[in-house]
């Protein structure tokens, strides 16, 4: 989605194992003041686990046009997916498969005069699914659905040395039509605006104010507040605090199947966060802290008592979470004499989510209680090599489970125009059994090879 830029190629091919392959290209070239970049990648691979194969194609076509006028930009998208869903949405019928085509379209446009600037925006997204519980049952439980959001966004923005200030009004609608929930839409209303003063330079502080007005339910309102002070050129301290919400899908309210039931009396989720922390930076070490809690009240989730029971959607109530996270990156190459070590990482999260409860969560509760992330890249006989450790404990899980990457890089060619490299990447070297959602499981080992061009 970056701006298209000057004359560039880039190709791209991958293989591995399971039966992988990705190709790409990308072609930037203007023509006179308009630029324009093509992109098209195709992604497929065998099972890991029965029913958990993909096939998936992305096309995007952007262009960037300036003039005296203003800035104009055109982006179009399509993403055409097939892939197995095993267990995914249900462990009492794992053949699940699912079909997608998404197309979205956004124009946009930046028109400046002194320190007013109008910034509208078009956007249309149609997404077309084909869910199949069984995909071994043509024809039962199988639901095909059209989704289509559109809408407006007409913004303004202020810059001048006393304050940023930005401000707006935005239009939108969505609408569903599905042979299991029917038809159903929504219309949105959006007014913002949000001001950061300049103060005096140590001090930066932005407020804001968003409110909601939807056909469907009440009007919400998100105001946030963010603030950072500079203690030293090298060392500051930040909070923030706001509110956000959660309007129920139309999957939320109107799905129901005999493994998945949605709820017409959904109320939306709203919920308060706040955050503290702290950021050193150097020329190089870049580190930082946080702590931040989080109180989400009329929570949405998926239930069930037991592994036996269909999911049914409800408003859980009150959860409280907090978390603190760490991180810390070196780059030892900006001190002369050092290691041929290029980059080295460390990051910590813990998350502890608050509420008594007897039942299954599928998401709200089923959360990450800890990960931490080591890598390091370095660089030796012309060849680039990284590793990424990652250390992860889920909240349902009684054990934990470290997953090893690393990728090998060798540059052929290097040239201001011209470049070409050769790859060896092996996600999971070691072959975790691990999952991201309890009770399914991620891939083993997987090792792919490929080759990238530039011109």
């Amino acid at each position: 989605t970056k701006k298209p830029e000057d004359k560039k190629l880039i190709v791209s091919a991958v293989g591995g194992t399971r039966d992988y392959f990705s190709g790409g290209i990308s072609l930037s070239h203007p023509l006179a003041a308009l630029k324009n970049r093509f992109s098209m990648e195709w992604n497929r691979a065998g099972s890991y686990i029965p029913d958990s194969e993909f096939d998936i194609i992305n096309l995007s076509e952007s262009s960037a046009l300036n003039t005296d006028f203003g800035d104009y930009d055109f982006f179009f998208g399509y993403s055409n997916k097939d892939y197995g869903a095993n267990t995914f949405y249900s462990n009492l019928y794992p053949r699940e498969a699912e079909s997608t085509d998404t197309r979205f379209f956004k124009l946009a446009g930046k028109i400046g005069s002194g320190c007013l600037r109008f910034e509208p925006k078009l956007f249309l997204r149609r997404h077309y699914d084909k869910f199949m519980l069984d995909k071994n049952r043509p024809g039962w439980q199988t639901n095909y659905s059209t989704n289509y959001t559109y809408g407006a966004d007409l913004g303004f923005v202020i810059e001048n040395p006393f304050l940023d200030a930005a401000y707006g009004f935005e239009l939108s609608e969505d609408r569903i039509f599905s042979t299991n929930m029917q038809k159903h839409d929504r219309g949105k209303t959006g007014l913002y605006a949000e001001i950061t003063p300049h103060i005096f330079d140590l001090l930066y502080i932005n407020a804001g104010i968003r409110q909601d007005t939807f056909s469907d339910f009440e009007t919400e309102y998100s105001p946030s507040v963010n603030a950072k002070y500079a203690l030293f050129d090298f060392l500051s301290v930040r909070g923030s605090i706001g509110r956000s919400f959660r309007i129920p899908t139309f999957t939320d309210l109107y799905y129901r199947d005999v493994a998945n039931i949605g709820n017409e009396d959904l109320k939306p989720e709203n919920s308060y966060t706040g955050e503290v922390g702290m950021d050193y930076r150097s020329e190089f070490v870049v580190c930082s802290a946080g702590y931040f809690r989080r109180n989400s009240r009329d929570t949405i989730d998926w239930t069930r008592m037991n592994t036996g029971n269909p999911w049914r959607v409800s408003n859980i109530g009150t959860v409280e979470t907090n978390g603190a996270e760490a991180s810390i990156e070196i780059i030892p190459r900006k001190v002369e004499g050092s290691l041929p070590i290029d980059r080295f990482f460390l990051n910590y999260t813990a998350l502890d989510s608050y509420r008594k409860h007897d039942y299954l969560s599928k998401y709200a509760l089923d959360y990450l209680k800890q990960q931490i992330s080591a890598g390091i890249d370095y660089s030796l006989f012309g060849f680039k090599n990284s590793w990424v450790l990652n250390y992860k404990k889920r909240v349902a899980d009684t054990s934990s489970s470290v997953v090893v990457d690393t990728k090998l890089t060798k540059g052929i060619i290097k040239g201001d125009k011209l470049a070409f490299e050769a790859f060896l990447e092996i996600t999971n070297l070691f072959d975790e059994d691990y999952s991201e959602q309890s009770g399914i499981s991620m891939p083993g080992r997987w090792v792919k090879s490929g080759v990238r061009l530039e011109l």
